[in-house]
């Protein structure tokens, strides 16, 4: 039997560094974390106990944000052991994603898609280093 992969919840945070300590009461630790700027990091990547959660600062990624107001600000990750057949099956089965699987600077290839309430899942799995892109360029922070 193939292990289960864990699901991620990915949360757009208005303050990436004030959900941190809130997490941390909780029991989670800092596992990774994006590019500071001016209003603090972008993103950070926290785990418990083998159960993970990512914080989005909201600003930066208007993708987790809800398409209409009342919306979920929420996006599920579902690491799968082969992404290119579950994207197959789902065109085959005529469901609509959001963009056809890619190699992402962060080790996963994925594509993304939302069910019938507008939760946005995205369906991933780990990568080879040497498959993984290089990541954007941000400007560098003043002085």
């Amino acid at each position: 039997m193939t292990p289960l992969q864990p699901i991620i919840a990915e949360l757009a945070v208005e303050s990436v560094d004030a959900s941190i300590s809130w997490y941390r009461e909780l029991g989670f630790e800092v596992d990774a974390e994006g590019q500071r700027d001016d209003d603090g990091r972008q993103w950070v990547s926290l785990s418990h106990e083998g159960r993970s959660v990512w914080l989005l600062r909201a600003d930066m990624f208007p993708v987790a944000m809800p398409p209409e107001p009342g919306a979920p600000r929420m996006t599920l990750y579902l690491q799968v052991l082969d992404v290119d057949a579950v994207y197959a099956r789902l065109i085959e089965r005529r469901i609509e994603t959001e963009h056809v699987p890619q190699n992402q600077w962060y080790g996963l290839r994925e594509f993304a898609l939302r069910d019938p309430d507008g939760f946005r899942w995205v369906i991933n799995q780990p990568i080879p280093e040497d498959q993984t892109p290089p990541p954007p360029r941000t400007p560098p922070l003043p002085g």
